[in-house]
């Protein structure tokens, strides 16, 4: 049986076989309340929490960005497919007799500890071959004869005296002491209603990609020419959501958030064609569309 293989046919690039040690520095950052909330939900100790496990693997899964002209998020639809492709390998595994089950663990450090990676001062990870643009999915593996992908030597930041994202950051996350979530508005775009400065700061749905896109490690990397239908600004606006959220998970149209980043995207191109369909979203009972709406108005009328 090669873990790798089953890997390999349904996406993922690399699958590496390390130990379920404790994370004993993202534990000592999340005390020191250096982390997002949502990293309260991550599991530390694997080998208190889940004993049976004597294996977690990290499957990395590669992905093209959309075009600059295209406003939508590459990761996202990457995440979804990556996603389901993990559940294929567990129940290929399964079907082997091993256990196999989903880890929610803190990934970079993972990445960084074992070698995989190397740390940015964008608060991404390098993978040599990948640049940024990958998903990673870690599964809990009780495998019959563990071989772990042996450490390499971790290597520290490659970012020297480039600077490109610190200036392209459009709300001055990132600087020479690094990455600070809170500044940083792709944290604050998760469906609660969101602030100005972070719809100011909006590049496309889903998010904000500036610091992949001017980073020098992805440059190789060629886009994709051509925007899935699916994201069309009219679609989404008119409520036809089904299709996008097939494309990157039911999850994320939490209170309206595809309509949301529509209407913010809709704003920032310039689309008072779209005016039609947005004034009637000012009647959504969603408090995070109505923000938006009247954002996305505002800045419309300007035009």
């Amino acid at each position: 049986m090669d873990v790798q293989s089953f890997a390999n046919e349904y996406g993922f690039a690399e699958c590496y076989i390390l130990s379920t040690e404790p994370f004993i520095y993202y534990e000592r950052r999340l005390t020191s309340g250096a982390l997002h909330s949502a990293a309260q939900d991550l599991t530390i100790d694997l080998r208190t929490d889940e004993p049976w496990a004597n294996a977690l693997l990290a499957m990395i899964y590669p992905y093209r960005p959309y075009a600059e002209d295209i406003p939508v998020s590459g990761n996202y639809p990457a995440s979804n497919a990556a996603y389901h492709a993990a559940g294929k390998v567990i129940r290929r595994l399964k079907g082997f007799g091993i256990r196999a089950e989903r880890a929610e663990v803190p990934v970079r450090e993972l990445l960084l500890r074992s070698g995989v990676g190397s740390p940015l001062k964008n608060g991404l990870t390098l993978i040599p071959g990948y640049g940024t643009r990958y998903s990673v999915q870690t599964l809990l593996a009780d495998l019959p004869e563990p071989v772990y992908t042996p450490a390499r030597i971790p290597v520290q930041t490659h970012c020297s005296g480039c600077h490109a994202c610190e200036r392209i950051c459009p709300s001055n996350a990132i600087s020479d002491t690094g990455y600070d979530f809170q500044t940083c508005a792709r944290a604050f775009m998760s469906g609660d209603p969101m602030e100005d400065w972070v719809m100011d700061a909006m590049t496309c749905i889903l998010g904000c990609e500036l610091c992949q896109k001017v980073c020098p490690y992805n440059a190789g990397i060629e886009p994709i020419a051509e925007m899935p239908e699916a994201f069309q600004l009219k679609e989404i606006l008119a409520g036809n959501v089904k299709p996008a959220l097939e494309i990157v998970g039911k999850n994320l149209n939490k209170q309206g958030r595809i309509i949301q980043h529509a209407c913010v995207v809709a704003a920032k191109l310039g689309r008072t064609d779209l005016v039609p369909l947005i004034v009637p979203l000012l009647q959504d009972t969603r408090k995070g569309v109505r923000t938006a709406v009247k954002y996305a108005l505002e800045h419309l009328s300007a035009k």
